[in-house]
């Protein structure tokens, strides 16, 4: 009887990958092995392998070699784009409190932070440029109201103002400007450390040590969810500590995605932790990294309410970053995947439960609030029409966020907030379409009367909602310019409140302002284009264009006092400000108003000189916008390429009033 032949053992293999030892998988042995090949990772061999593995070692020196010309690669760009440098740059270093939050983010080598820098500053404030590539700034984008203050400050006929006048963007027809690598006027080419940060490569998995986590998402709660409410706070809190007792195990890309963009939302825009702007940058970028390579695949293949509510706080996150022109292209994402979950249907979502309908219904409007943000900073057309707006307005009686410290009242206000913010939305939108020509680029200028028609309408809407609706819903517009001591007069139980009241008047003067800048466009375009206006026209239009320059001045005027109080008085006075991007926003475009306001004062002043007294104590308010940009954060670049540009402007500012 012939024996059966041997049982073949297992190859055992010497030298196994980390990705494998850490699930204590087979490793294949391969470069890369086939485990690693399915879970699409980086398969990493222990440095550390047996010195007789010759395999091993070869595979280790080609990853050195590959490493090499990757270094190499690196260095050659960074001398190509800055030029020769005349002393060795050095690397920001971490405090040891940030070192130590960050000791797990060098568990294997899963994509590299993104440090690129794009010419538009948070929220598409500000545009400078050498020519590389080209986008569309439409007409109610800080970018066009700045080429309407360059070309009539450069048709002013002191020879000290052409001096210092900064040369307008290069532009193209129809809007189009560059959009490449730039630089402020006057801000200094030297290196600084955030541009020659190394770099550093992260693990998707990994999480900042608890304590971090919990507090970076108390923190996104705190502020930024409550502006946009439509992530329940129990449930995503509830969904965490199960995370945790499981051991990080069976859990959702996309749900680990979204929690690593709040993280990175919660780092970029708080201030609470005194770490510096270099430093959250580097901690923000890793989260924003790990979210980017969790969810980027799964954004393109499948929609879900969360990919749209990490697309949601990803776009929010790019505009307070310089890369801040991909927050377009990330919100045009979330809208189809909104479309394509139905989250605008009022037939789809009546199928889910109370709580899960009101969910989608906020996140909807989430869509829609960020679609008309960034059509007024970008300049483009809306995405979202008017008419596919069909839900119900939030509901007050579900609490989206826990109540905490603070007062009941208080922190369930959450629900009128959003209602009243979705209202002067819908005002926002009229404004674009009647006075901007929906951000479309086809150069139909309206009449004078058309014009008067529109601003007359837009303000009776305005006056409306403030006056009608969010007194309604509990809620306060500051219209008087804020002082320091009213600040400190605040009651901390009611901070939620007060931000509210603070955050909804800082974006009804901003309308107000884009409602009326039509008309102050006008008056600057005739520095370049004389009128065709008969002078009896001239009569009956001149004292309406007139009233629209105060009212862009009182709104400038209100707004730099807010941030300008708040900014002076404690730390924890800070917190009643929106982020620091949107605050910069509204900030640097309300001294931009008070400079184009200056400037038709100075064309117009020797013929009635008492109708720009008003303007002209405007002229303080340019000031405390610099000072309250300076402490919104200090050592922000953002910040300070917009303060580098307003100090400028203050010179020919100077120079025209002498």
């Amino acid at each position: 009887m012939t024996s059966p032949a041997p049982r073949l053992k297992r190859r055992r293999v010497p030298l196994a990958c980390s990705s494998c030892r850490q699930r204590k998988s087979r490793c294949t042995g391969e470069s890369p092995c086939s485990m690693c090949k399915d879970l699409q990772v980086d398969c990493i061999y222990p440095e550390d392998g047996c010195s007789n593995n010759l395999a091993g070692d070869k595979r280790y020196i080609l990853r050195l070699e590959k490493r090499l010309v990757d270094i190499e690669r690196t260095v050659q760009q960074l001398w190509q784009a800055k030029g020769p440098i005349t002393s060795s740059p050095v690397a920001a270093q971490p405090t040891d409190d940030v070192a130590q939050r960050r000791q797990s983010d060098t568990i294997s080598e899963l994509g590299e932070v993104d440090y690129s820098e794009n010419a538009i500053d948070g929220m598409g404030a500000m545009n400078f440029t050498d020519e590389k590539e080209c986008g569309f700034f439409g007409p109610s984008s800080n970018i066009a109201f700045m080429r309407y203050l360059s070309r009539a400050m450069s048709k002013t006929e002191s020879n000290d103002v052409s001096r210092v006048v900064t040369p307008p963007p290069v532009q193209k027809r129809g809007g189009m400007v560059s959009v490449g690598q730039t630089q402020a006027p006057g801000v200094s080419q030297e290196p600084t450390a955030e541009d020659f940060i190394a770099p550093r490569h992260v693990n998707i998995y990994a999480l900042p040590p608890e304590d971090r986590t919990r507090t970076l998402i108390k923190q996104y709660f705190e502020k930024t969810g409550q502006l946009l409410p439509f992530i329940h706070e129990t449930s995503f809190c509830e969904t965490y500590l199960q995370m945790r007792l499981r051991g990080f195990s069976k859990i959702r890309r996309t749900w680990l995605g979204l929690l690593n963009i709040i993280l990175a939302i919660s780092t970029s825009l708080s201030m609470k932790d005194g770490i510096s702007p270099e430093e959250r940058i580097q901690e923000s970028d890793i989260y924003y990294q790990r979210a980017n390579s969790l969810c980027d695949r799964e954004s393109k293949r499948n929609a879900s309410l969360e990919m749209v509510q990490y697309l949601l706080i990803l776009g929010q996150y790019l505009q307070g970053t310089q890369k801040s022109i991909q927050a377009w292209t990330t919100h045009g994402l979330a809208i189809s995947a909104a479309y394509q979950i139905g989250l605008h249907s009022p037939d789809t979502n009546q199928g889910y439960s109370p709580l899960e309908y009101e969910i989608r219904k906020r996140t909807w409007f989430g869509c829609v609030l960020l679609d008309r943000t960034l059509s007024m900073t970008f300049g483009r057309p809306c995405s979202i029409p008017e008419s596919y707006i069909q839900l119900d307005l939030p509901s007050q009686e579900i609490q989206m966020l826990s109540s905490g410290s603070e007062d009941s009242g208080s922190s369930q206000l959450d629900g009128a907030f959003f209602t009243a913010a979705i209202k002067l939305y819908v005002i926002l939108y009229h404004v674009l379409d009647s006075c901007y020509g929906q951000n479309l680029g086809l150069q139909n200028s309206l009449s004078a009367a058309d014009s008067m028609s529109h601003i007359l309408d837009g303000q009776r809407r305005l006056n409306e909602w403030r006056t009608q609706l969010v007194p309604s819903l509990g809620l306060h517009i500051h219209e008087h310019l804020m002082t320091p001591e009213e600040v400190k007069e605040i009651d901390p139980r009611y901070t939620i409140k007060h931000r509210f009241d603070i955050v909804l008047s800082v974006r009804y003067h901003n309308l107000r302002i884009l409602l009326h800048r039509s008309r102050l466009e006008s008056l600057l375009k005739a520095f370049w284009l004389p009128s065709d206006i008969s002078a009896e026209d001239k009569r009956i239009v001149m004292p309406m264009g007139l009233a629209s320059v105060h009212s862009c001045v009182e709104s400038a005027s209100s707004i730099i006092a807010m941030v300008n109080s708040i900014t002076t008085s404690t730390a924890r006075h800070h917190e009643l400000l929106g982020g620091w991007n949107y605050t910069l926003y509204y900030t640097f475009n309300a001294a931009l108003v008070i400079v184009g306001c200056m400037i038709v004062a100075w064309k117009d002043r020797d013929d009635s000189p008492s109708t720009w007294d008003t303007v002209d104590k405007s002229r303080g308010y340019i000031e405390k916008a610099i000072g309250a940009l300076h402490r919104l954060d200090s050592g922000n670049r953002v910040i300070a390429r917009c303060i580098e540009y307003l100090s400028q402007v203050v010179l020919i500012v100077d120079t025209l009033s002498k």
